[in-house]
């Protein structure tokens, strides 16, 4: 029986997580669930799957029924410690990073859907990311075309987009964008922070930086493509001319599942495409002066060093800001970029390095975004 993790487990993708192992209940136990709080739905989780742990940031529970409370940065170490066939990070955001940093230090076997810790990590651990079972819908796809591939066959990596709730919007009215318009995404139930990023297309962005380091892939062979129907979730193309793609419906609990279950593939419904009922697949060229954060994230990916971990840490304060409707949609960009441009500091060596970055982009990006927010 197959012993995993799912930290994050309340989200959307653990929850997902949590649908696909109900379906499999006799091959897969859940032995450690993780949140960042007791709530009603992470009890409600415990006393389903009975997991042996849980780990959660802050509380003064000891056991819940027959499962021990792992608490605090002490607790996390404790949970990536088991003795686990998998595990699932479905944290989102930067909370993720630690998590990612001390799985892949202690050379667990992760599947992740927290593109953050990638990015931030990139430049001191990509050595580590091989063994990564990647979650996010695109970079299954890619995993799953390049799987026992000749990288050196390789022309180029598609990335695809479904361009969000407002790729038809003209650009002189996104000042007045709603967060209820930006959560309202066309093809994905996705969670908040993830869709707006899907919104201002910095999600594709931050993709984009992903997938160069977890297929060790230069940014000159990766592109990016909308493609509204979000049925085609990512595409190689070879030096031949060929090209092959990875098509379903869209659905999260597939790439969760195949991560689970790596290298099986298992029944998850009847959720199959009808090639009949599919019109047309339409592909567009992005449109980078209306959705200016995808250009900027590969840039910062481009230059390396600190400008993926600011970009990516500003980001998701802006992001914050903007959900609780202190800043408009056009606010994120300029926040973003002017914590960029502020920013001092450029020492790289370390994984302390990292998290002091973030400490130091959090206080800039949130004294800027505080700014916006009063105007």
């Amino acid at each position: 029986m197959l012993k995993v993790g799912i930290l994050g487990s309340t989200g959307s993708v653990g929850s997902q997580t949590l649908d696909v192992i109900r379906k499999y209940k006799e091959q897969i136990k859940v032995e450690l669930l993780g949140a960042s709080k007791l709530s009603e739905n992470l009890i409600n989780q415990i006393k389903e799957f009975k997991p042996s742990y849980v780990y959660v940031e802050n509380t003064e529970e000891k056991n819940i029924d027959d499962t021990k409370v792992l608490v605090g940065e002490d607790g996390l170490k404790q949970a990536v410690n088991l003795d686990l066939d998998l595990f699932v990070n479905a944290i989102a955001g930067i909370k993720g990073i630690l998590p990612t940093y001390l799985l892949l230090k202690y050379n667990k076997t992760l599947a992740t859907a927290n593109k953050e810790a990638i990015i931030c990590l990139g430049e001191l651990l990509k050595d580590k990311y091989k063994k990564i079972l990647p979650i996010d819908s695109e970079h299954s796809a890619i995993f799953q075309i390049l799987k026992d591939r000749n990288q050196k066959e390789v022309r180029r990596i598609i990335l695809t987009a479904s361009g969000g709730p407002f790729v038809n919007m003209p650009a002189e009215d996104f000042e007045n964008i709603t967060v209820k318009q930006a959560l309202n995404h066309p093809t994905w139930i996705m969670g908040k922070k993830i869709t707006i990023d899907s919104a201002t297309l910095m999600n594709k962005g931050l993709e984009v930086i992903e997938a160069h380091y977890l297929f060790s892939m230069p940014y000159e062979k990766i592109d990016v493509l909308i493609h509204p129907e979000s049925i085609i979730h990512g595409m190689v193309e070879f030096v031949d001319g060929t090209v092959i793609s990875n098509m379903s419906n869209p659905d999260m609990k597939i790439p969760i599942s195949y991560a689970l279950f790596y290298p099986e593939r298992k029944f998850l419904s009847n959720n199959y495409l009808d090639f009949t009922k599919i019109k047309s697949l339409n592909f567009l060229k992005p449109d980078t002066e209306k959705f200016p954060l995808l250009k900027l994230a590969v840039e910062c990916g481009k230059k390396g060093g600190v400008y993926p971990t600011v970009l990516t840490v500003a980001d998701e304060i802006a992001v914050n800001y903007f959900l609780e409707e202190r800043i408009k949609f056009t606010d994120i960009h300029k926040i973003i970029l002017e914590t960029l441009e502020k920013f001092d500091y450029n020492k790289l060596d370390s994984v302390d390095d990292v998290f002091y970055i973030i400490d130091k982009t959090i206080n800039l990006a949130t004294e800027i975004a505080k700014k916006y927010g009063s105007a």
